[in-house]
């Protein structure tokens, strides 16, 4: 696995010259909280999550500044947002593939989706997401 996505002396920030090595890290990191809470309030934390990391996209397009994207992230958002909600209702694996769906948005916009944002938030975030669907589902599985 090679983070050189960017040139490691363009940006002084680990995140932007590491990006793949720090979502992997950071989305492991974020984990272990997971194995000291009950369940309900272990849903609770992962849902808070995913709606934060949807919600930087939303950031991103009011940065950006044009109408049509503000109006792509904040629906997209918000589909990130019913799938917490859902995962609070009973059915938390659809948080999990919120995560994963959410991972696949990252990819989506390296080249489909035009939100200004610097290149490497997108692998940091779609690294992360992914880590983060896979250690949840193991660990809530441990539960059941």
């Amino acid at each position: 696995m090679t983070d050189n996505l960017i040139s490691r002396d363009a940006n002084p920030l680990i995140l932007a010259r590491l990006p793949i090595s720090s979502g992997l890290i950071l989305g492991i990191l974020s984990l272990p909280a997971h194995f000291f809470l009950p369940l309900e309030l272990s849903h609770q934390f992962a849902a808070i999550v995913l709606v934060l990391i949807a919600g930087v996209y939303i950031g991103y397009a009011f940065k950006d500044g044009r109408m049509h994207t503000i109006l792509i992230e904040v629906v997209v958002a918000s589909l990130f947002g019913a799938a917490a909600l859902l995962g609070l209702n009973g059915y938390p694996m659809a948080i999990v593939g919120a995560f994963v769906a959410h991972g696949l948005w990252d990819v989506l916009h390296h080249n489909l989706v035009d939100t200004h944002m610097p290149r490497w938030y997108i692998p940091f975030c779609a690294v992360y997401d992914v880590g983060a669907a896979l250690g949840l589902l193991a660990i809530w599985m441990l539960y059941f």
